[in-house]
C-alpha cells in the first residue's frame, strides 16, 4: 500500500505516497517529471517532500525542478556529486544531502531504505526498498529479460557481478522494479541478468585464452546458450559486449 511505480517513455521511477507527504526517486527529464506529478496529484494532494537520485546519470536526474518547488529536500550518494559538478546541466537540481549508503527515509511512519553496493554501475548507485514491501528498485543494474545496453557503459563487469550475487543474497524481497523496463519482474528477472553477464564474461575469456582469434574476429565468435539468445536485445548487442569484455581482460578494464 502507498507503493507505486510511474512510467513514460521508457523511464520509469519509484513513488511513496503517505498521509504526510510523498517521496519520489529520479524525475528523469523536464516532462516524465510532470506527468508524474499530475499522477501523484490523482492520488493525494500532499506535496513530494523528497527526491531521491538512484544515481548520476542525467536519464534519471533532469527535470526535478517541479518537486524542488514544491519544498522537497533533494537527496543523492555523495559520490554523485562531483559527476554533477564536472558535467552539469540546468535542468539537474543539486542535492541538498548526501548519504553514504545504509540510510533510511523515513515519512509518516514509512521508512525507505538507500542500499549502496560499491561500484558496478557507476560509483554512486543506490538500491532502495521500502519497509515492509516484497520490492527492490534496482535501477540499471537490471532491466528485466533484457540484455541491457552491450557496451556496458560506465560499469566494471567484476563488480557488477558481485553486486548481482549480494543483491540477490539479500532476504525479504521476492520482486523488483526498475528505471527501464516492465513495472514489475521477479527475483528470477535479476539471477538470470547475473547469469548471462557470468556466460559472457566467461566466453569472452575461455575464447581468449585459446588464442584462436585475432583481433575482431573475437566480437563475432560469441554465441550463449540458447537461454540468453532469447533476451530482448541478444542480437542487436552480443557484439558490443563481447568486444566490452574483450576490454576487461586484455586491457583491465
Amino acid at each position: 500500500p502507498g507503493l507505486y511505480s510511474f512510467g513514460s517513455f521508457g523511464e520509469r521511477s519509484l513513488v511513496v505516497i503517505t498521509e504526510d507527504g510523498v517521496i519520489v526517486t529520479d524525475p528523469t527529464s523536464v516532462q516524465h517529471a510532470a506527468m508524474m506529478q499530475a499522477a501523484i496529484a490523482e492520488l493525494t494532494d500532499q506535496p513530494v517532500r523528497y527526491m531521491i537520485y538512484s544515481h548520476q546519470h542525467w536519464d534519471h536526474v533532469l527535470g526535478g525542478q517541479i518537486f524542488k518547488d514544491q519544498g522537497a529536500t533533494v537527496i543523492s550518494h555523495e559520490r554523485c556529486v562531483p559527476h554533477f559538478e564536472r558535467r552539469p546541466n540546468p535542468e539537474l537540481v543539486m542535492p541538498d544531502r548526501t548519504v553514504q549508503g545504509g540510510e533510511t527515509i523515513e515519512l509518516a511512519g514509512r521508512a525507505l531504505k538507500l542500499m549502496y553496493f560499491g561500484p558496478n554501475h557507476g560509483d554512486c548507485l543506490l538500491v532502495m526498498q521500502l519497509e515492509g514491501s516484497d520490492v527492490l528498485f534496482v535501477n540499471d543494474l537490471v532491466t528485466p529479460y533484457s540484455v541491457g545496453l552491450g557496451f556496458f557503459p560506465d560499469y566494471d563487469p567484476g563488480e557488477y557481478v558481485r553486486t548481482l550475487k549480494e543483491i540477490e543474497a539479500l532476504d525479504g524481497w521476492s520482486r523488483m522494479t526498475g528505471n527501464h523496463g516492465i513495472p514489475a519482474a521477479p527475483r528470477e528477472a535479476l539471477m538470470q541478468r547475473r547469469r548471462y553477464v557470468e556466460a559472457l564474461m566467461s566466453a569472452v575469456k575461455e575464447a581468449m585464452d585459446s588464442g584462436e582469434y585475432r583481433g575482431e574476429e573475437l566480437y563475432d565468435a560469441i554465441v550463449l546458450p540458447e537461454e540468453f539468445r532469447n533476451m530482448r536485445g541478444y542480437a542487436r548487442h552480443i557484439r558490443r559486449a563481447t568486444e566490452r569484455m574483450a576490454y576487461y581482460y586484455g586491457m583491465g578494464w
